[in-house]
């Protein structure tokens, strides 16, 4: 429309061709500089494991991996760790300990443990998805190799029924016993009623994760299995004389702690 003077408008399309010609050249110099950044500041690549394999291998070194552990060197028994997590594989060094940073759902690390040779597989890892992809490399490709897991809850424990894993232990459930004990103990009811309500519990809730576990994939079975053992449950106990207030002594208000 001639608003531009004609060499104004020549250096605009010059400017705009150059910086048009420039572009790909410097999205590609951004992507160089930016992989070389996040390689530079990220964290290390995974660790080589240069030792004879170990009858047990654990994987996840957090608060489970790390008590197992530690009854096992008490025992004098030789293990393998593997963590992910590069915080806590540097923040458990600091004490001596020996660890590997690496992935367990990665074929080639368990090669490289002897996964092979191994007798026993401790399952420790707290993030549920990892959980059940090292449980899956593991079963596939080292059938043999027996795996003691750790479940956060019950869908977490079908899922790793569902690889073919048998030896499952809910984190919170013998904790969570423990604590009902001593709650029931507190409040006046008898040693022997006691240990007859939490073992009549136990038994209960792992019948009931049985037959939950055959129908787990339907949610609607699941729900109405879940209701019939709240009533089983209440009956169990009443027929057992370990109902509301049975094996009781009637507590002083001194005798329960305030908090």
């Amino acid at each position: 429309m001639g608003i531009l003077g004609a060499g104004v408008a020549d250096r605009l399309v010059m400017a705009v061709t150059l910086s048009m010609l420039a572009a790909p050249g410097s999205m590609m110099l951004h992507e160089w500089l930016l992989e070389r950044w996040t390689r530079a500041h990220s964290e290390p690549e995974y660790d080589t494991i240069d030792e004879p394999g170990n009858p047990v291998i654990i994987a996840g070194y957090g608060r489970v991996g790390q008590i197992v552990s530690r009854l096992l060197r008490m025992a004098g028994l030789q293990f393998t760790a593997l963590e992910s997590s590069y915080q806590q594989v540097d923040f458990v060094r600091r004490f001596g300990n020996k660890i590997y940073y690496g992935d367990a759902s990665r074929l080639e690390l368990l090669q490289a443990a002897k996964a092979g040779d191994a007798r026993l597989f401790v399952l420790a890892i707290d993030d549920v998805e990892a959980s059940v992809k090292t449980a899956s490399v593991v079963r596939r490709h080292f059938p043999g190799l027996h795996i003691v897991a750790r479940a956060r809850n019950r869908v977490h424990y079908f899922r790793l029924r569902d690889l073919g894993v048998r030896t499952i232990f809910r984190e919170t459930f013998p904790s969570s016993l423990e604590m009902g004990r001593l709650t029931l103990l507190k409040l006046g009811m008898g040693i022997a009623a006691t240990e007859r309500a939490v073992s009549l519990f136990r038994q209960f809730d792992e019948e009931q994760l049985a037959a939950q576990y055959e129908v787990h994939h339907d949610q609607a079975q699941r729900i109405q299995t879940s209701r019939e053992a709240a009533d089983q449950l209440r009956e169990l106990f009443e027929a057992d004389a370990v109902g509301p207030l049975a094996g009781f002594a009637e507590p002083r208000a001194a005798d329960i702690p305030p908090h």
